[in-house]
């Protein structure tokens, strides 16, 4: 099981207020912020950090995607909400999938640097 996971940035204090508004419908917060590092979560589980890197080194991979799970498709309406008003690019709005599975609901989009993030339920 993964227990935490952590994204570089060109953009790092853009990004910190990026995640730290589009986290928020999912309850997790900016936990600590050095500049050299952003840590977000709850108080009890940091689990998403983001990392400064120079301009000229590559941040994103092709084939790469990071999900964040939804306690309901409110939640998950809320974070595509969120992130497109940060300026997130749209790559899928907020829709069933029944080719995934039965249950699943979702949206993906581009974060500043372009990770590829995803936000899901399989909450009915």
């Amino acid at each position: 099981m993964i227990d935490h996971v952590s994204l570089g940035t060109t953009r790092y204090a853009q990004a910190v207020d990026f995640y730290g508004r589009v986290l928020a419908p999912l309850g997790l917060a900016l936990q600590r912020d050095t500049g050299a590092e952003a840590a977000f979560g709850t108080a009890q589980n940091w689990s998403f950090f983001l990392y400064p890197v120079k301009d000229e080194e590559r941040v994103t991979a092709p084939g790469m995607h990071l999900a964040f799970g939804a306690v309901s498709r409110s939640q998950v309406a809320a974070v595509h909400r969120a992130a497109l008003s940060a300026s997130a690019a749209e790559l899928r709005a907020p829709q069933e999938r029944p080719d995934i599975s039965s249950t699943y609901f979702g949206a993906m989009f581009n974060d500043l640097d372009g990770h590829r993030i995803e936000v899901k339920t399989d909450d009915a």
